[in-house]
Parts: C-alpha cells; structure tokens; sequence
C-alpha cells in the first residue's frame, strides 16, 4: 500500500516510474479552434486513457482496476459507443460526433481511417479546443487505424503539443514490433524486454506530465495502449499470470438456438472443443496484456501525486468498443449490434467526483467525451458537436433532461446502415440486409431471444421510428433529450 499526498488514498500496487526524455516540434494549431470561454483561476488537468477491444467483462476480470480507479471515481454502466469500431469510434472521442456526420465510417478504405478523418473533421477536435485555450497537450500511442500514409510517417496533426504516435499502419506486432512518429522523427521499438509497447508509452507520458508541471501549464493527456487489441502479446513479466481465465461462460456464449438472428449469425456454426480452446487462451492473453496497462495507470497516478496534481486532475478510463468473445457464437467480432460490441467501461475520478459510486441510469456516449473535457477546461463546444457535456452526471447531480435512449451505427460503403436503439428496456436493431431483431433487456440481457416476430407493430413502428431518427441527426437534434420513453404499455403486449 503507498500512502499519496491526496485526498484519497490509493491503494497503487507499485511498480517503477519511468523518466525518458523526450521533446520536439510541437503540431501546428488549428485555424478552425473555437473561441475560449472565461477560464476559472485554477484549471483542471485531464488525463484520458483509451483501451482498445476492451470490454466490459474483461474488465471486470482485471484485478487491480477497481482499486486504482474504480474504488476513487464514478463508474458508469450504461456507456455505449456510436459505433464498434476502432477508427469511428476515436473520431467521435475526438469530435464529439456521430459517424454519420463525421464521416469515419471504417477502419480502411477510402472512408475509413486516417485517411477520412485527415480530410475532414481533424481540423477541429478537443486537442485543438484545448490546446487553444492554453492547455498543453499530448498524444501518446495509438490515433487511427491507416496513420499515417507511407509518404509522410512524420506528419503530426493539428492541436499536439508532444507526439507520440504508433504508426500503425506501418506495424506489424504492436506489443514487440512497432514504430512510433517522435514529434516528427520516426523511431523503432520492440527489440528488447525494456521496450514492450505499453511501458514505452508509459515512460512517455509520464515524461509529458512532470514536464507539464515544471512549465506550471494545464495539461491533456491522451494516452492510448494497443491493450487488450489483437494479436495480444503481454510483457514477458505477465507471460505466466492469469492462469486459468477463460472466456466468460454467459447464457449466449455459443448460442446453440440462433434461428431468430439474422444471417451472418445464423451462418456461423458452433464453435468446437478445441475452438473454444483456442477462444480460451486468446482471452488469457488479453488480459495478461491489460495487466501491463494497470501498470501505467498506477504509474500515471503515482506521477501525478508525486507532483502535487492529483487533486487537480480528471482522469478517464475507457475503451473505443467492446468484443465478443463467443457470444451468439462470434468470436472476436465487432462492429455488430449486440451489447457485449457496443457497451464499453467507462470510470472517472478527479475533483468533485464522489469515489466509489456508480451511475446505472443515465445512457452516455463516446460523443459526450469531447464536450466534457471542454467545459472541465473552461473551453466553448463547437455546434458541429453532436454530444453532451456530462460534467453534472460526474457531479452526481440530478439531471432530469439527458437522453433515455442511445444508438449505434455503421454504414456500409455502399451506403446501407446497420443500427441498434439501446433503450432501459429493449435493443432494436435493423441491418443491411432489412433483417430485424428485437430484446427484452430487462428480462433478457444476454439476448437470447429475439421478439421481432411476435411483437406488437405498433411497438416496433415506435422503435423503428426513433432509430431512424437518431441515425440522421445532426447538431443540436443529436442532443435533444428525446421524445417520451417507449413502453411496451399503450402500445400492445408481446
């Protein structure tokens, strides 16, 4: 146990803190940063730590999560994503947007990626808010699937005062073979034990935050791991723990019954003996990899009360989609609508926020972090910002107007969508295909059963109806709380 200079005590399980040095040319400041807001005397720091594949069960598994962040924060347990997939998912962190509008609709192609997000919504994201208004800001480790072209692997984009970006599209092991763009000098890593992916970034993120102190600056860290992301390779350190996990044996872990699932599902045929084998030891290894990443989190934590900073500091713990892991028979999918896809965990301590509680109410959204972080730094929010500020939800404050319902998308190249409408009782999807599901969250969290077909119309009309409307929102439409909360009551019985 380690005693901190801080409200709290942490309960860290030690591990050594890192010191590399670093430095460089700082990203070029956005034209299209928004005007800044009065600030208070005294601004808050922000870390935000972004884990990637990470779901909710998973997390539940690791062993010293709760006590380094969990057991200090707010944990919310309806926090969903716009879509489950890396690249949309981060450019509706950065932006505050859905996919629909900001147009980052997959991880490749000519819409996917880097590549999209470059040409169009990177000129105004929250780096560029903050940085702006002072802030001195840092990215360090993963930003967008396709980053960069193989023409400029030194570009830095626009609100970044430190760079420390894998390449990933010129990586191939992640963990143990990587390049990382250095404030514009390219460097290889993952020759020695010393250099595994997750400790690196640590090191330079830890450099970023004493640094940041000495200039006596506000600072936002985005810090994003590759943990748990395929093909998962933990430290040598971890190699031997977690013995004996395996993946979460759920009522719809290889779904023996899927006659009321669409195709692609119906087509997936029960995974065998040695598949599940196989399953079994993946999740192992993911979670051997997140033990690394609870290594950076105590050592964030341990910099920041070493400092004298940890009171005035936000830090958010979160993932850019979840994965199922044999659920309705899919293994290691996502960008699908089922809930272990689209939910993900999301926890927040720092000042004002009461430790150890839990927000079960309130559907929060990926596009809700950029606001956030905004309005804890004192900075305006664009209106090309689809999301809402949850700065009275971290407070615990009573707030009648948020949304009752949330949904996720994906869009096709060809133009076709696939969505879910998650509300407190069900989760309706429409596909591609024109296939429909529909479940009973209440009575039927796993999703087992499928009522689609034997649902009142009316009921599904409602749901359709709304789902349509959110996936064409826009602005200030994706931030009105809604119309009143759907029922199966009034409406028709199953």
């Amino acid at each position: 146990m380690l005693a901190l200079p801080s409200r709290r005590w942490l309960p860290l399980i030690l591990v050594p803190v890192f010191t590399a040095c670093g430095g460089g040319s700082p990203g070029a400041p956005s034209a299209a940063a928004p005007a800044v807001a009065v600030l208070p005397a005294r601004r808050p720091n922000i870390v935000f730590i972004l884990a990637d594949d990470l779901d909710v069960r998973t997390t539940a598994m690791m062993p010293r999560l709760p006590a380094l962040i969990g057991q200090h924060g707010r944990t919310f347990e309806r926090a969903y994503v716009t879509q489950a997939l890396c690249a949309p998912s981060r450019a509706s962190i950065l932006t505050g947007q859905f996919p629909h509008n900001h147009r980052v609709l997959d991880n490749t192609g000519p819409d996917g990626g880097f590549r999209a997000f470059r040409r169009g919504p990177e000129a105004s994201t929250i780096a560029t808010w903050l940085r702006a208004a002072g802030y001195r800001t840092a990215l360090v480790g993963k930003y967008l699937n396709g980053y960069p072209t193989a023409a400029t692997p030194d570009y830095i984009p626009p609100g970044w005062d430190e760079w420390r970006a894998q390449l990933s599209d010129l990586t191939a092991d992640r963990y143990v073979n990587y390049l990382l763009n250095e404030n514009g000098t390219v460097n290889p890593y993952g020759a020695r034990d010393e250099e595994y992916e997750t400790d690196v970034l640590t090191s330079r993120a830890v450099t970023f935050i004493e640094r940041s102190v000495q200039e006596q600056k506000p600072f936002f860290l985005y810090l994003a791991p590759d943990a748990p992301h395929l093909p998962a390779i933990p430290a040598s350190r971890h190699a031997t723990l977690m013995n004996g996990t395996e993946a979460a044996r759920v009522p719809s872990f290889n779904e023996p019954d899927v006659s009321d699932k669409p195709a692609f599902v119906r087509n997936a045929t029960p995974m065998t003996e040695t598949e599940i084998r196989k399953l079994d030891r993946t999740q192992t290894a993911r979670l051997r990899t997140m033990l690394s990443v609870e290594d950076m989190l105590a050592d964030v934590l341990t910099v920041l009360a070493a400092n004298q900073v940890l009171d005035d500091t936000y830090v958010f713990f979160m993932s850019d989609n979840g994965l199922m892991l044999g659920e309705h028979r899919l293994v290691t999918t996502k960008d699908v609508n089922y809930e272990e896809a689209i939910r993900v965990p999301l926890v927040v301590m720092g000042p004002g926020i009461a430790a150890a509680t839990h927000d079960e109410e309130h559907f929060v959204l990926n596009v809700d972090i950029a606001p956030t972080l905004a309005e804890l730094a004192g900075v305006f929010v664009p209106d090309t910002v689809d999301g809402r500020s949850m700065v009275r939800l971290l407070r615990g404050e009573t707030v009648t107007e948020w949304r009752r319902d949330a949904v996720t998308e994906s869009i096709s190249y060809t133009g076709g969508l696939s969505a879910v409408l998650r509300t407190p009782e069900y989760a309706y999807s429409e596909i591609e295909s024109g296939e429909r599901e529909l479940y009973d969250m209440r009575n039927d969290p796993y999703q087992v059963s499928s009522l689609h077909r034997r649902a009142d119309p009316a009921l599904m009309a409602r749901l359709s109806a709304r789902l349509a409307q959110l996936t064409g929102c826009r602005r200030a439409t994706c931030r009105a709380e809604g119309g009143q909360p759907i029922s199966r009551r009034g409406g028709g019985e199953w």
